[in-house]
């Protein structure tokens, strides 16, 4: 039955799987941090060396509107949306427009007492690689030319990083990339894009794991790359620049986050 609360993963409603699912709850936790500070010698107090979220939890209700002359029923749903919950991905909410949220599966609802057919039920997700709600659409700006430059406008509440593609307009080789992002530079050296090439920096989930990859078509280039891992952003205005061997079209683009 569909309700005010929606729940969705990987694009299925939870409330689809059956219209007897009632979601009753969706509990955010707060996000769980890790905090390091050292003491300020032999004054009182202390100073922050280092601040990081860990995971974040989503607690999604449930009850089933079966009663319990059908336990096999109860049973055989139950089991649906523990194949629905089981291989997690972007989870997004209904009172959360426009954001999403990566996750993993940490903990199943239980059976517990079938023949009470008024239990609600939980099932968790855990965000582990970002803990951290994230639009799904990003912002952009883009600039042209040998050496360009921008700011882009950050939305949301937490820090965040960039991608970047890099578009060969010239009719010579693109051999040389310069990127600054918010004081955070790469370069590239000994590349080869031909006319219309493009270099795309963005980043891949795969087997649970988050990572940055830097490609031209579907080479990798990452091992042609000096300098930071991350262009690390903040929410607001964050500047940026290129400087390349030719004449080339460079769009920046941001996902906000938020806590």
């Amino acid at each position: 039955m569909q309700l005010k609360r929606r729940v969705a993963l990987g694009g299925v409603q939870l409330d689809s799987l059956d219209n007897r699912i009632l979601i009753t709850g969706i509990d955010e936790a707060a996000g769980r941090e890790t905090i390091s500070a050292v003491s300020l010698g032999g004054a009182p107090g202390q100073r922050v060396t280092n601040r990081r979220r860990d995971t974040l939890d989503i607690t999604v209700k449930f009850a089933m509107n079966i009663k319990n002359s059908d336990m096999s029923g109860r049973s055989t749903l139950l089991d649906k949306v523990n194949a629905w919950a089981r291989p997690g991905g972007w989870l997004t909410v209904g009172h959360r427009s426009g954001k999403r949220l990566y996750v993993a599966l940490a903990q199943a609802p239980g059976g517990g007492d079938q023949f009470n057919w008024t239990n609600d039920y939980t099932v968790v997700f855990r965000a582990y690689e970002t803990p951290f709600w994230e639009d799904t659409t990003a912002v952009t700006d883009s600039a042209e030319g040998t050496s360009c430059s921008g700011t882009v406008t950050v939305p949301g509440s937490a820090e965040t990083v960039a991608e970047v593609t890099v578009k060969n307009l010239s009719a010579n080789p693109l051999t040389t990339v310069s990127l600054s992002v918010n004081g955070h530079t790469m370069a590239f050296s000994g590349l080869s894009i031909a006319t219309n090439g493009t270099l795309v920096i963005d980043h891949e989930r795969s087997g649970g794991a988050y990572f940055l990859r830097a490609k031209v078509g579907s080479a990798s280039v990452l091992a042609k790359k000096t300098g930071a891992d991350e262009f690390v952003c903040q929410p607001g205005n964050n500047s940026w620049s290129s400087t390349t061997n030719v004449n080339a079209l460079v769009t920046v683009s941001v996902k906000g986050r938020y806590l």
